[in-house]
């Protein structure tokens, strides 16, 4: 007599390493959505009046997203091939980004070679369009679990406003100006919502492949070093700099340089470590149990 036990998903095909970006896609993530959130935070500080102008944005931004994109176009081993991810805008996220980046570069050059033409905003807009085609990448591999999730550009946006506003309080302490009050909750604001969205994208999904990926992202070194070192530690930082005015510019780089720190971290967990392909299983196999 055969007793049916119950059903269970059969694992035929174990997790395994995506092996199709490495380092260079890390690097194209981290600078260009240190590049497009940098010109958004200056562009949006100089117009509210917290800084004195767009400055050193102008020209750095751009270069750190076409840095990035090189870093991209050097991985896939023959680079100038990259012409033909051009070609297709109408299917590919990846191509939406470089002609995205493209449009943001032209745009930031012309704002800063003519004011008056009014290209800030644009280009403000094209900087933030490339930060959500670079999510919207990762949400369209959908043999990534802990990528094809809905909210991952998002998780973009918030990682580029958190690299970008901590990079603007660094430049502004490099360049001799002592950051006001207002930069600085703006920049603790943006710290605390950064920390809630990956917090949020952690527990977004409940499928067992996407909890197995992301799990060296919860608990562990990795996670101490993104969370506590990324986010919890700037987050104090900055709360000390607000608290002893005086003593405001050392606790602030420390905090905008770990912010900076704790986004690479996260960009290189989340592409390397959290990268893996989903199992291959039979989720319908019904097994028998004989008795003698």
């Amino acid at each position: 007599m055969s007793t049916p036990t119950p059903r269970r998903p059969l694992e035929l095909i174990t997790a395994t390493p995506q092996t199709l970006w490495g380092m260079p896609a890390v690097l194209n993530f981290t600078l260009g959505g240190l590049g497009a959130g940098f010109y958004v935070a200056a562009a949006a500080a100089a117009a509210l009046g917290l800084t004195g102008g767009i400055g050193l944005a102008a020209w750095l931004a751009p270069a750190l997203v076409l840095t990035g994109f090189a870093a991209v176009a050097a991985e896939a081993g023959r680079p100038l091939r990259g012409v033909r991810v051009l070609r297709g805008v109408a299917t590919s996220w990846m191509s939406r980004e470089l002609w995205l980046g493209g449009l943001f570069v032209l745009l930031a050059l012309a704002d800063d070679a003519a004011p008056q033409a009014g290209l800030r905003l644009p280009a403000a807009a094209a900087a933030a369009a490339v930060v959500l085609a670079q999510g919207l990448m990762l949400t369209t591999a959908r043999a990534i679990a802990a990528w094809s999730v809905p909210m991952m550009p998002l998780v973009f946006a918030a990682a580029a406003a958190v690299s970008g506003s901590g990079f603007l309080v660094l430049t502004e302490l490099l360049a001799g100006h002592r950051p006001g009050r207002a930069l600085l909750a703006t920049t603790l604001v943006v710290l605390a919502l950064g920390l809630l969205v990956w917090l949020a994208f952690l527990a977004s999904s409940a499928d067992p492949a996407f909890v197995r990926a992301t799990a060296p992202l919860r608990r562990g070194r990795t996670a101490a070093e993104i969370l506590v070192a990324g986010y919890v530690v700037p987050l104090a930082l900055l709360a000390l700099a607000l608290a002893l005015p005086a003593w405001a510019p050392g606790p602030a780089a420390l905090a905008a340089g770990l912010a900076l720190v704790g986004q690479f971290r996260a960009r290189a967990a989340l592409i390397l470590t959290a990268g893996q392909r989903r199992p291959v299983t039979l989720a319908t196999l019904t097994l028998r149990r004989t008795s003698p």
